[in-house]
Parts: structure tokens; sequence; C-alpha cells
């Protein structure tokens, strides 16, 4: 028995395997033709365009991963099936049970391959391919175009842009006093990180006191606190491309300074859901080939799988702008499409060995 296990898993995993790289060749192709209107501004030639898909495509396929294991497993065991192996090997005394083990076992080591790709491989990668972008068409390197607000202690800093995740540019802070009122603003053309603090450059200070308000020009002003640089990354990169430390680590930073973590903690359980839901797509193929797929053309497999995956896709990102716009909770909005098929795969087990 153990060598038909490993035989099913065998399966499973070369068709996910070869679902995945259909998949990496038709993102490359239609991630390639949208740079297309870019290609010539400034220095950012083909090859260059060719190299920034190439470092996102670990993102694109962390986020395909179980849409190519679902169509993967439908194209090997809905194979087996229509040649008759599968109920060879029910014939030989392996049950249901024993079938969705082995696909389960199979769905854990894709789970693990997409954990280690969204952990370790997308984030750095996505990283490069926005500076290398940046510095091609503008010459400079940008995380992130975008401003935005932070908080540290009794701070509250605006920032028009990250140049990078030492050095900001565009800066008004505000300190307040305990009773909410403001002592001084300063603001700054630019900011750099140096021996553990945030160092202003030629700020102007204006100071509010009893006897009235002070405006004054200073060479240099420094604050230290919580916000670091490494935190940044989470302030001005999308969330979806973190790794789950980095998540956690920024987390942690706006619960100490009372500020909003929803955003942050769906990003988490995104992250979570994407490994359980390989699983789970690979399960719910067990009930789907020992019913109606198993006569079908493999074309027909690959549009199910197709209409299932895209189906996931749609009710995973419904939920989650429902769970921002209602407040559900984070982990429910992430894990509820998961579920679903997780549940639909159990129940669709149990039938079949009735």
């Amino acid at each position: 028995m153990k060598r038909l296990d490993r035989y099913l898993m065998a399966t499973v995993l070369g068709g996910a395997l070869l679902a995945l790289a259909i998949i990496i060749a038709l993102l490359l192709v239609f991630e390639y033709m949208e740079e297309f209107d870019d290609i010539g501004r400034g220095n950012y030639t083909a090859l260059g365009a060719l190299t920034y898909v190439l470092l996102k495509l670990p993102h694109r396929l962390y986020q395909g991963y179980p849409m190519a294991a679902l169509i993967g497993s439908l194209m090997g065991l809905g194979a087996l099936a229509a040649n008759s192996e599968l109920t060879a090997m029910r014939a030989a005394g392996m049950s249901v049970a024993r079938i969705a083990r082995a696909v389960v076992a199979a769905g854990l080591l894709l789970g693990l391959g997409a954990l280690a790709i969204g952990e370790w491989l997308a984030p750095p990668a996505e990283r490069m391919a926005q500076e290398l972008r940046s510095i091609a068409i503008h010459d400079r390197v940008t995380v992130r175009d975008r401003g935005f607000w932070a908080r540290d202690g009794d701070l509250f800093i605006e920032v028009r842009r990250a140049v990078s995740q030492e050095q900001l540019a565009g800066l008004r802070i505000f300190q307040l006093g305990e009773d909410g009122r403001p002592l001084r603003i300063l603001t700054a053309e630019s900011a750099h990180h140096a021996d553990g603090a945030w160092v202003l450059t030629e700020p102007v200070m204006t100071e509010f006191g009893d006897d009235g308000v002070r405006v004054e020009r200073l060479p240099r002003w420094s604050w230290s606190g919580t916000l670091e640089p490494r935190l940044l990354e989470a302030v001005v990169v999308d969330p979806d491309t973190l790794p789950i430390r980095d998540l956690l680590g920024y987390i942690g930073y706006l619960r100490r300074n009372g500020l909003e973590t929803e955003h942050y903690r769906l990003a988490l359980w995104s992250k979570v859901a994407t490994p359980l839901a390989t699983v789970a797509m690979l399960l719910l193929t067990v009930p789907l080939v020992f019913g109606g797929v198993r006569s079908s053309g493999a074309g027909q497999r690959i549009f199910l799988g197709g209409l299932i995956g895209f189906a996931f896709i749609l009710l995973n990102r419904l939920l989650i702008r429902v769970g921002l716009v209602y407040g559900l909770p984070p982990a429910l909005s992430a894990l509820l499409p998961t579920l679903l098929v997780l549940s639909g795969g159990i129940y669709g087990i149990v039938r079949l060995r009735r």
C-alpha cells in the first residue's frame, strides 16, 4: 500500500507542478505585456522590464498556488480515474479515506512550498523588483511613492514619501502634550536614520507656549523611539507582500502606539490561509474525481478547476472587502473561503464512504 500512496502523491505533485509551470508562463507573458508602455522611460529597457517581471513572479505564484494545486490534482487524479487505476486501487482494498490521506500528504508538501515562497523568496524579490524599476525610470530608489502617517509615543509623523527604509522626504511632526494640546510642530524636507535615531535636516520648529507662538529654524533635530527602519517596510510596502515575521513585528508596533491593526492582521491571516487553502483544494478534488469528473476529458477538468479556483479567489476578495467595511474579525474574513472548501471536501468524502 505504501507504494500506492507514493504513486498517488507523485501523481498529484506532478500535476500541481505542471499547472504551476503553465501559470508561470501565462503570468510572464501578461505581466511583460503590461510593461510595454513604460519601456523606454528613463533607463528602463526591455531587458530591465523582463527582469522586473521575473522578480515579481514569486509573489504572483504564491497567490495562484491554491488554484494551481486544484487544477493539477484534478488533472492527475482525473487521468488515473479515466484509466480505471483508481477503480483498481479500490478493488485492491484501498479506501477513499486512504486515497484522500495520500492526497492531503501531497497537499502538505505543496503547502510547505507555498509557505517557503511567501516567506523567503517573494518578499525580497518584490523589493528588488520595485527598486530596479524605480531606479531605471526615476533614477532613484523608492519603496513606495505614497505618503503615510505614523505614531511614535507623543509624536504624530506625516511623511510625504519614503525614499528608502532609512530616508524620508517631506515630514511634518506634531508633538502633543498630555492634555492633547499641540506643543510643537516640526517641518523638514528630509530625514535619515543614524545611530539609532531619526535626524531631521534643517527643520523649522513652531512652538506653542503660554506667551505665544515661536518659530525657529534649527540645523538639525533628532528623536529616537519605536519607529525603526525595518518597520517602515510594512508602512510603505503592500502588506500582502511581507513575510509573517515582519507583519507580526509591525502589528506589535501599532498596538503599542494605540493604532489600528486590522489591515495588517488581515494580511497576516491571508498569509496563513494560502498554505491551508492549498491542502483544502487538493482534498476537494477527491470527491470531484470519484464523481462526474472521472468521465470528463482533460479540457473539462481544467475548465472545472479554473472555475472553482476563480470562484474561490472572488469569494476571498469579496470577504476581505466586506470584512474591512463591516469590521469582521480578520481571521474570519481570511479563513472562511478556505474553511468552506475544506468542509466541502470532507463532506464529499464522507458521502463517498457511505
